[in-house]
Protein backbone atom coordinates (compact mmCIF):
# COMPACT_ATOMS: atom_id res chain seq x y z
CA UNK A 1 0.00 0.00 0.00
CA UNK A 2 2.85 1.97 1.10
CA UNK A 3 4.05 2.26 -3.00
CA UNK A 4 0.54 3.83 -3.93
CA UNK A 5 2.52 7.30 -2.61
CA UNK A 6 5.42 6.93 -2.91
CA UNK A 7 5.48 6.42 -6.65
CA UNK A 8 4.01 9.89 -5.95
CA UNK A 9 7.92 11.17 -5.40
CA UNK A 10 8.52 10.31 -9.26
CA UNK A 11 5.64 12.55 -10.31
CA UNK A 12 7.39 15.80 -8.15
CA UNK A 13 10.31 15.93 -10.31
CA UNK A 14 8.31 16.43 -13.41
CA UNK A 15 4.63 18.25 -13.95
CA UNK A 16 4.29 18.60 -9.74
CA UNK A 17 7.30 20.38 -8.75
CA UNK A 18 5.14 21.15 -5.32
CA UNK A 19 4.32 18.03 -4.10
CA UNK A 20 1.40 17.59 -5.73
CA UNK A 21 2.22 13.72 -7.28
CA UNK A 22 2.43 12.78 -4.08
CA UNK A 23 -1.04 14.88 -2.76
CA UNK A 24 -2.53 13.23 -6.08
CA UNK A 25 -1.25 9.70 -5.16
CA UNK A 26 -2.47 10.43 -0.90
CA UNK A 27 -5.71 11.24 -1.98
CA UNK A 28 -6.00 8.13 -4.13
CA UNK A 29 -4.97 5.81 -1.38
CA UNK A 30 -7.42 7.62 0.99
CA UNK A 31 -10.31 7.36 -1.13
CA UNK A 32 -9.67 3.69 -1.27
CA UNK A 33 -9.89 3.00 2.06
CA UNK A 34 -13.82 1.24 1.77
CA UNK A 35 -12.21 -0.55 -1.11
CA UNK A 36 -9.63 -1.81 0.81
CA UNK A 37 -11.72 -2.87 3.66
CA UNK A 38 -14.24 -4.58 1.53
CA UNK A 39 -12.43 -7.98 1.01
CA UNK A 40 -11.81 -7.89 4.71
CA UNK A 41 -15.68 -7.98 5.24
CA UNK A 42 -16.51 -10.21 2.90
CA UNK A 43 -13.65 -12.71 4.90
CA UNK A 44 -15.64 -11.86 8.22
CA UNK A 45 -18.79 -12.65 7.06
CA UNK A 46 -18.40 -16.08 5.64
CA UNK A 47 -16.19 -16.69 8.86
CA UNK A 48 -19.33 -15.70 11.01
CA UNK A 49 -21.93 -17.78 9.04
CA UNK A 50 -19.49 -20.64 9.41
CA UNK A 51 -19.22 -20.38 13.36
CA UNK A 52 -22.82 -19.87 13.38
CA UNK A 53 -23.33 -23.67 11.99
CA UNK A 54 -20.79 -24.27 14.37
CA UNK A 55 -22.33 -22.99 17.38
CA UNK A 56 -22.68 -25.03 20.58
CA UNK A 57 -25.49 -27.06 21.21
CA UNK A 58 -25.96 -26.61 17.43
CA UNK A 59 -27.62 -29.09 14.80
CA UNK A 60 -23.63 -29.55 13.48
CA UNK A 61 -22.54 -30.53 17.28
CA UNK A 62 -25.77 -32.63 18.18
CA UNK A 63 -25.16 -34.70 14.73
CA UNK A 64 -21.39 -35.34 15.19
CA UNK A 65 -21.13 -36.04 18.72
CA UNK A 66 -23.99 -38.98 17.83
CA UNK A 67 -22.47 -39.62 15.14
CA UNK A 68 -18.73 -39.80 16.24
CA UNK A 69 -18.42 -39.15 19.65
CA UNK A 70 -15.28 -40.30 20.68
CA UNK A 71 -13.66 -37.61 17.92
CA UNK A 72 -16.31 -35.15 17.41
CA UNK A 73 -15.38 -33.05 20.65
CA UNK A 74 -11.39 -32.69 19.45
CA UNK A 75 -12.78 -31.71 15.87
CA UNK A 76 -15.04 -28.85 17.00
CA UNK A 77 -13.08 -27.57 18.87
CA UNK A 78 -10.19 -27.50 16.24
CA UNK A 79 -12.22 -25.93 13.90
CA UNK A 80 -13.78 -23.23 16.35
CA UNK A 81 -10.49 -21.92 17.54
CA UNK A 82 -9.30 -21.52 13.90
CA UNK A 83 -12.32 -19.41 13.14
CA UNK A 84 -11.31 -17.71 15.96
CA UNK A 85 -7.95 -17.25 14.56
CA UNK A 86 -9.30 -15.93 11.19
CA UNK A 87 -11.37 -13.06 12.66
CA UNK A 88 -8.10 -12.13 14.99
CA UNK A 89 -6.50 -11.60 11.23
CA UNK A 90 -9.27 -10.16 9.92
CA UNK A 91 -9.20 -7.83 12.77
CA UNK A 92 -5.29 -6.74 12.52
CA UNK A 93 -5.81 -6.34 8.79
CA UNK A 94 -9.10 -3.88 9.07
CA UNK A 95 -6.67 -1.96 12.22
CA UNK A 96 -3.39 -2.06 9.67
CA UNK A 97 -5.03 -0.59 6.59
CA UNK A 98 -6.91 2.06 9.14
CA UNK A 99 -3.41 2.78 10.42
CA UNK A 100 -1.87 3.50 6.90
CA UNK A 101 -4.96 5.41 5.84
CA UNK A 102 -4.12 8.22 9.21
CA UNK A 103 -0.93 7.78 8.33
CA UNK A 104 -1.47 9.04 4.76
CA UNK A 105 -3.55 11.68 5.82
CA UNK A 106 -0.66 12.77 8.01
CA UNK A 107 2.11 12.44 5.78
CA UNK A 108 -0.31 14.50 3.12
CA UNK A 109 -1.02 17.31 5.82
CA UNK A 110 3.22 17.59 6.29
CA UNK A 111 3.48 18.27 2.52
CA UNK A 112 0.95 20.92 2.22
CA UNK A 113 2.15 22.55 4.97
CA UNK A 114 5.65 22.60 3.59
CA UNK A 115 3.90 23.85 0.40
CA UNK A 116 2.40 26.60 1.84
CA UNK A 117 5.47 27.52 4.00
CA UNK A 118 7.69 27.50 0.57
CA UNK A 119 5.00 30.00 -1.23
CA UNK A 120 5.13 31.93 1.77
CA UNK A 121 8.21 32.30 1.49
CA UNK A 122 8.39 33.67 -2.03
CA UNK A 123 8.87 30.41 -3.81
CA UNK A 124 11.99 30.09 -2.38
CA UNK A 125 11.40 26.57 -0.94
CA UNK A 126 9.70 25.48 -4.24
CA UNK A 127 12.59 26.55 -6.45
CA UNK A 128 14.84 24.48 -3.85
CA UNK A 129 12.71 21.47 -4.16
CA UNK A 130 12.56 21.82 -7.79
CA UNK A 131 16.22 21.62 -8.05
CA UNK A 132 17.10 18.73 -5.30
CA UNK A 133 18.82 16.17 -6.31
CA UNK A 134 17.02 13.70 -4.81
CA UNK A 135 13.59 13.73 -4.40
CA UNK A 136 11.86 13.27 -0.90
CA UNK A 137 11.02 9.78 0.50
CA UNK A 138 7.83 9.08 0.84
CA UNK A 139 8.05 5.53 1.17
CA UNK A 140 9.85 6.31 4.78
CA UNK A 141 7.57 8.86 5.67
CA UNK A 142 4.71 6.83 5.06
CA UNK A 143 5.97 3.79 7.39
CA UNK A 144 7.20 6.11 10.06
CA UNK A 145 4.15 7.48 10.19
CA UNK A 146 2.46 3.98 10.49
CA UNK A 147 4.63 3.07 13.30
CA UNK A 148 3.55 6.54 14.91
CA UNK A 149 0.12 5.98 14.79
CA UNK A 150 -0.08 2.30 15.89
CA UNK A 151 2.21 3.44 19.23
CA UNK A 152 -0.65 6.52 19.46
CA UNK A 153 -3.27 3.66 19.37
CA UNK A 154 -1.97 1.17 21.91
CA UNK A 155 -0.80 4.12 24.54
CA UNK A 156 -4.81 4.97 23.87
CA UNK A 157 -6.51 3.97 27.33
CA UNK A 158 -9.22 3.34 25.45
CA UNK A 159 -7.37 1.07 23.27
CA UNK A 160 -9.03 -2.49 22.79
CA UNK A 161 -6.58 -5.76 22.43
CA UNK A 162 -6.76 -7.70 19.32
CA UNK A 163 -8.83 -10.46 21.30
CA UNK A 164 -11.43 -8.22 22.05
CA UNK A 165 -11.43 -6.61 18.98
CA UNK A 166 -15.40 -6.28 17.88
CA UNK A 167 -15.06 -9.07 14.79
CA UNK A 168 -13.28 -11.19 17.18
CA UNK A 169 -16.40 -10.61 19.92
CA UNK A 170 -18.97 -11.14 17.43
CA UNK A 171 -17.51 -14.18 15.87
CA UNK A 172 -17.25 -16.08 19.51
CA UNK A 173 -21.26 -14.66 20.20
CA UNK A 174 -22.00 -16.73 17.49
CA UNK A 175 -20.11 -20.09 18.03
CA UNK A 176 -22.09 -19.72 21.45
CA UNK A 177 -19.46 -18.13 23.53
CA UNK A 178 -20.44 -16.13 26.64
CA UNK A 179 -18.40 -12.68 26.15
CA UNK A 180 -17.97 -10.01 28.48
CA UNK A 181 -17.79 -6.74 26.29
CA UNK A 182 -15.18 -4.19 27.64
CA UNK A 183 -16.95 -1.34 28.64
CA UNK A 184 -15.37 2.24 26.73
CA UNK A 185 -15.01 5.96 27.78
CA UNK A 186 -16.19 7.51 24.60
CA UNK A 187 -19.64 8.45 23.69
CA UNK A 188 -20.25 5.37 22.44
CA UNK A 189 -21.36 4.51 25.70
CA UNK A 190 -24.33 6.71 25.49
CA UNK A 191 -25.48 4.83 22.74
CA UNK A 192 -28.16 1.58 24.31
CA UNK A 193 -27.94 -1.23 21.82
CA UNK A 194 -31.01 -3.64 21.97
CA UNK A 195 -30.86 -7.03 19.76
CA UNK A 196 -33.22 -7.73 17.55
CA UNK A 197 -31.42 -10.93 16.50
CA UNK A 198 -32.02 -15.23 18.36
CA UNK A 199 -30.75 -18.12 16.62
CA UNK A 200 -33.95 -20.01 17.17
CA UNK A 201 -36.74 -16.76 17.01
CA UNK A 202 -38.97 -16.47 13.91
CA UNK A 203 -39.70 -12.83 14.39
CA UNK A 204 -35.69 -11.84 14.52
CA UNK A 205 -35.96 -12.90 11.04
CA UNK A 206 -38.59 -10.71 9.88
CA UNK A 207 -37.93 -7.05 9.13
CA UNK A 208 -39.24 -4.73 12.04
CA UNK A 209 -40.57 -2.32 9.85
CA UNK A 210 -43.08 -4.56 7.27
CA UNK A 211 -43.43 -7.44 9.32
CA UNK A 212 -41.95 -9.49 6.42
CA UNK A 213 -39.43 -12.17 6.01
CA UNK A 214 -36.17 -10.16 4.95
CA UNK A 215 -35.65 -10.08 1.52
CA UNK A 216 -33.02 -7.20 1.16
CA UNK A 217 -31.84 -7.13 4.72
CA UNK A 218 -29.07 -4.16 5.80
CA UNK A 219 -27.50 -3.76 9.15
CA UNK A 220 -26.98 -0.78 10.65
CA UNK A 221 -23.15 -0.39 11.23
CA UNK A 222 -23.64 2.10 14.16
CA UNK A 223 -26.86 0.03 16.51
CA UNK A 224 -26.04 -3.16 14.82
CA UNK A 225 -30.07 -3.72 13.74
CA UNK A 226 -31.19 -4.75 10.58
CA UNK A 227 -34.42 -4.19 8.47
CA UNK A 228 -35.40 -4.62 5.03
CA UNK A 229 -34.27 -2.10 2.50
CA UNK A 230 -37.96 -2.00 1.05
CA UNK A 231 -38.76 -1.62 5.18
CA UNK A 232 -36.08 1.14 5.28
CA UNK A 233 -37.08 3.03 2.40
CA UNK A 234 -40.80 3.17 3.75
CA UNK A 235 -39.75 4.52 7.01
CA UNK A 236 -38.09 7.52 5.43
CA UNK A 237 -40.80 8.61 3.09
CA UNK A 238 -42.64 9.73 6.48
CA UNK A 239 -39.39 11.45 7.52
CA UNK A 240 -38.75 9.43 10.69
CA UNK A 241 -35.12 9.00 11.21
CA UNK A 242 -35.54 7.26 14.45
CA UNK A 243 -34.29 3.52 14.51
CA UNK A 244 -37.35 1.44 14.92
CA UNK A 245 -35.84 -0.82 17.43
CA UNK A 246 -38.01 -0.44 21.06
CA UNK A 247 -35.51 1.08 23.19
CA UNK A 248 -33.12 1.73 20.74
CA UNK A 249 -31.54 5.51 21.05
CA UNK A 250 -30.16 5.66 17.39
CA UNK A 251 -32.06 8.87 16.48
CA UNK A 252 -30.09 9.72 13.15
CA UNK A 253 -30.76 6.39 11.15
CA UNK A 254 -29.80 7.13 7.14
CA UNK A 255 -28.57 4.68 4.33
CA UNK A 256 -25.24 6.01 5.58
CA UNK A 257 -25.26 3.70 8.60
CA UNK A 258 -26.43 0.21 6.59
CA UNK A 259 -24.87 -2.36 4.88
CA UNK A 260 -25.79 -5.07 3.09
CA UNK A 261 -26.49 -8.01 5.60
CA UNK A 262 -25.36 -11.50 4.59
CA UNK A 263 -25.62 -13.19 7.63
CA UNK A 264 -29.03 -12.32 7.64
CA UNK A 265 -29.50 -13.73 3.99
CA UNK A 266 -28.26 -17.14 4.94
CA UNK A 267 -30.36 -17.36 8.19
CA UNK A 268 -33.31 -17.03 5.95
CA UNK A 269 -32.77 -18.96 3.51
CA UNK A 270 -31.86 -21.70 6.03
CA UNK A 271 -35.12 -21.13 8.06
CA UNK A 272 -37.19 -21.14 4.42
CA UNK A 273 -35.06 -24.65 3.55
CA UNK A 274 -36.12 -26.29 6.97
CA UNK A 275 -39.58 -25.18 6.48
CA UNK A 276 -39.91 -26.62 3.21
CA UNK A 277 -38.34 -29.68 4.08
CA UNK A 278 -40.48 -30.15 7.63
CA UNK A 279 -43.88 -29.29 5.03
CA UNK A 280 -42.52 -32.22 2.47
CA UNK A 281 -41.99 -34.91 5.38
CA UNK A 282 -45.48 -33.70 7.52
CA UNK A 283 -46.93 -34.43 3.45
CA UNK A 284 -45.19 -38.02 3.60
CA UNK A 285 -46.47 -38.84 6.96
CA UNK A 286 -49.90 -38.22 5.86
CA UNK A 287 -49.64 -39.89 3.16
CA UNK A 288 -48.67 -43.10 5.20
CA UNK A 289 -50.92 -42.35 7.31
CA UNK A 290 -53.70 -42.56 5.15
CA UNK A 291 -51.97 -45.73 3.67
CA UNK A 292 -52.30 -47.43 6.76
CA UNK A 293 -55.79 -46.79 7.34
CA UNK A 294 -56.84 -48.10 4.24
CA UNK A 295 -54.90 -51.42 4.68
CA UNK A 296 -52.29 -50.58 1.90
CA UNK A 297 -55.21 -52.49 -0.28
CA UNK A 298 -57.50 -50.95 -2.82
CA UNK A 299 -60.52 -53.59 -3.11
CA UNK A 300 -61.84 -54.21 -6.20
CA UNK A 301 -65.60 -56.02 -6.59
Amino acid sequence: LTCTMARGRNNNRTSHGDGGGAIHSANMAINKENDFKEGVKKLQNRATMTAELLTEGGEIETFLMEADPDNAEGFLLAQRNRLKAIAEGNAKQWDEIENFVQAVKDVRGDVQRQNQSGAAAGGEGEAAAAGADEAPDYERSIQEAVEKVRLGKESDPNHVPLEEHEMVMSLREKLGEKVKKRARNDDDDDLEIVNNVGSDDVHALKCPITGMFFEDPVRNKVCGHTYDRKGLNQLFSTRKTKCPIPGCSNNTLSLGQVEVDDEMKLKVRRHKTREEAAKKKRDLDETMDDDEEGGGYTVLE
